[in-house]
């Protein structure tokens, strides 16, 4: 796979991940520490979107090598 998809994919996952999570309210969780509850809610949505990105590359991945797989060439 190309690169430049793989990482605008990333990219993608990212902020979907980041739109999934925006209505949660980490403040109410450490309600003394608002900056770092906007941190987390970034951190959170770069890891949460670079796995989901991950498993669609993998999965995209074995569709393409099913068919080399099943023929055994």
């Amino acid at each position: 796979m190309s690169t430049i998809f793989i990482l605008s994919l990333n990219l993608v996952c990212i902020y979907f991940f980041f739109w999934l999570i925006k209505p949660i309210n980490f403040a109410r969780f450490m309600p003394y520490a608002p900056r770092q509850a906007a941190f987390l809610k970034v951190v959170l949505s770069i890891i949460g979107g670079y796995l989901l990105a991950s498993f669609f590359v993998s999965a995209t991945n074995w569709v393409i090598q099913i068919p080399s797989t099943i023929l055994g060439n």
